[in-house]
C-alpha cells in the first residue's frame, strides 16, 4: 500500500519511529516535483503539530561564495560547533552541488566531507543537484527546507553551488546570507565584481592560517568602512571587536528586507579558529530576530505556492515547445514570418492548456 504525501507530512512531523525515512521520501518527492509543495502546506495545516512547525527553522543561513573558498569545510565546522552546544537540538544541512551540463549528474561531494555526522540522528544532511538551475540553488530547495522544519530542525544551513555572479537566489530564501571568502581567489576589486557583496549579511574570510588571509580581511573591512555603530559587531578570529571595522560603505547597496548591518569574521573552518565567535553571533541574532524570521516564513507560503504554480506551468510549456510536432511548427512559423513571437506565445499557451471537460 502506497503512502500518500499527506501521510508522509504527518509522519515526518510526529517524531515517531521512522521519521527520518518518511522525511527522506518527502524530500525526494519535492526535489523531483517542486510543484507539489502546496500539497505539503495543505496537509500540514490540517494537523496541529505539522502546522506549528511550518514556521521552523528558527534560523536559516545561506552559505555561498566562490568555488574553493571552503564553504563545505566551514559548514561542517558550524555543524560541529552547534552540536557541541546543543546536544539535544536538531540541525539540517541542504548542500546543492552543480550538475554536469552533459550527463546531468552531480558528485554530491558534501556527503563525503560530512561523513562524521552520518550516524548522528539529530543532523539531517540532504545533498541536491542543481540540475542546471541558475542562481545557486535547486528548484526543490524550498520544499526540502520545509521538510527540515517539519522534523524539528531549529537551524538549517543551505550551502549553495558556488557559481559566482549568478549566486544571488539564496538571498530570497535565507534569513542570513553568509559569504565565504578565501585568500588567493582575487583582489578587492574581484570581490565587487563577484556581485555577492550586496546580498551578504555575514562576511567570513576562511583559511585564516594562510599568509594573505589577514590582508584580505583588512581589504574587506576597508570596503565596508563608514560611520561606526556603537556595538559594531565585527570580529576577528579571537572574537574581539575589531577597532578598524566599520559598517557599510555608502556606495554599497543592500538587499531589501535585511535586518542587520554587515559583519566580518576571520576564521579557519579546518582548524576551528574563530568558529566559536561566529556561532556566538548567530545565536545572538537568532534570539533577537528569530520570531520575526519565523513570521516571515509563514507569510511566504503564498509566494511559494505561486512559485510552484509558475514552475509547473513553465514545465508544461517547455514540454510542448520541445515536442517534435507542435514545438517545431511554432518555431518555423516564427522564422518564416507567419506569426510574431507574441502570437506564437499565445498559440503555445493554447496548445499547452488542458482541454475542458
Amino acid at each position: 500500500m502506497s503512502t500518500s504525501l499527506a501521510d508522509l507530512v504527518h509522519a515526518a512531523a510526529s517524531g515517531a519511529p521512522g521519521t527520518v525515512r518518511h522525511a527522506a521520501r518527502l524530500m525526494s518527492i519535492l526535489s523531483d516535483a517542486p510543484h507539489r509543495l502546496p500539497e505539503v502546506f495543505h496537509a500540514a495545516q490540517a494537523d496541529p503539530v505539522s502546522a506549528e512547525r511550518l514556521s521552523l527553522p528558527k534560523l536559516l543561513v545561506g552559505i555561498t561564495g566562490a568555488p574553493g573558498s571552503g564553504k563545505s569545510t566551514l559548514t561542517d565546522a558550524l555543524v560541529r560547533e552547534y552540536r557541541r552546544r546543543q546536544p539535544d537540538g536538531r540541525l539540517g544541512v541542504v548542500a546543492v552541488d552543480p550538475s554536469s551540463p552533459f550527463t546531468g549528474g552531480a558528485v554530491l561531494g558534501d556527503r563525503v566531507r560530512m561523513m562524521r555526522h552520518a550516524t548522528d540522528p539529530n543532523v539531517f544532511v540532504r545533498s541536491m543537484a542543481s540540475r542546471g538551475h541558475l542562481g545557486g540553488l535547486a528548484l526543490g530547495v524550498k520544499g526540502v527546507i520545509r521538510v527540515m522544519g517539519l522534523v524539528g530542525c531549529d537551524v538549517v544551513l543551505v550551502e549553495t553551488v558556488g557559481v559566482g555572479q549568478s549566486e544571488v537566489e539564496v538571498a530570497g530564501v535565507a534569513d542570513l546570507v553568509l559569504i565565504v571568502l578565501a585568500p588567493g581567489l582575487g583582489d578587492s576589486i574581484q570581490l565587487l565584481k563577484a556581485g555577492l557583496m550586496e546580498i551578504g549579511d555575514l562576511f567570513v574570510v576562511n583559511k585564516a592560517d594562510r599568509p594573505d588571509a589577514a590582508r584580505l580581511h583588512g581589504e574587506l573591512l576597508a570596503m565596508l568602512r563608514t560611520t561606526r555603530e556603537g556595538d559594531g559587531g565585527h570580529h576577528g578570529a579571537d572574537g574581539v571587536e575589531d577597532e578598524a571595522a566599520g559598517d557599510l560603505a555608502p556606495w554599497l547597496s543592500r538587499r531589501p528586507g535585511t535586518l542587520i548591518d554587515p559583519r566580518t569574521y576571520l576564521v579557519s573552518g579546518e582548524h576551528g579558529q574563530g568558529i566559536g565567535a561566529l556561532v556566538d553571533d548567530l545565536e545572538s541574532l537568532t534570539a533577537e530576530y528569530g520570531s520575526r524570521w519565523q513570521a516571515q516564513r509563514l507569510e511566504s507560503i503564498e509566494q511559494e505556492v505561486r512559485d510552484a504554480v509558475v514552475e509547473e506551468a513553465s514545465r508544461r510549456l517547455r514540454e510542448t515547445l520541445q515536442a517534435p510536432g507542435a514545438g517545431r511548427l511554432i518555431a518555423q512559423d516564427v522564422l518564416r514570418g507567419r506569426v510574431s513571437v507574441d502570437e506564437a506565445a499565445t498559440d503555445l499557451l493554447t496548445a499547452t492548456a488542458r482541454p475542458s471537460t
